[in-house]
């Protein structure tokens, strides 16, 4: 094979190995369901809580999942994520119910002072605060 062959070989092989990694690239995406944009989540209680580092907020967090056509969504999985502080949730991931509320059980952690936690689902979220109160009694 002369030098001109061969680059054109490799030549001819780069392009078509490109042209199909381009013309495959769809292919290689999450197809779009459309998802993220059919619905809403929405904080119901639990938001702006306070209480002593280490115990569990007295309200749960309740979130509405509702489709763009206001209609509560049932039976789809929320997921409950913390963002700030070192605080836990129970549980972490729940189903909305037939009226299209989930919710969570809050323990704050230690540190730092205002700590925030996200419900999410499939693009659209919902986030909650919590100040961790120096001098509050305990079950406030």
């Amino acid at each position: 094979m002369t030098k001109r062959a061969r680059r054109q070989w490799i030549a001819l092989t780069a392009m078509l190995l490109f042209g199909g990694i381009y013309a495959c690239g769809d292919l290689l995406q999450e197809p779009d369901t459309g998802i993220a944009t059919r619905f809403t989540l929405t904080v119901l209680s639990g938001d702006d809580q306070t209480g002593p580092a280490g115990t569990a907020l007295p309200q749960p967090l309740r979130v509405r999942l509702t489709s763009l056509q206001a209609e509560q969504v049932g039976r789809l999985w929320i997921e409950w994520v913390v963002l700030e502080g070192d605080g836990r949730l129970d549980p972490r991931h729940s189903f909305t119910d037939e009226e299209g509320i989930a919710e969570t059980t809050w323990v704050l952690g230690t540190a730092p002072r205002q700590q925030r936690v996200m419900a999410r689902f499939d693009g659209d979220s919902a986030v909650f605060e919590a100040d961790i109160c120096e001098a509050c009694p305990q079950g406030d």
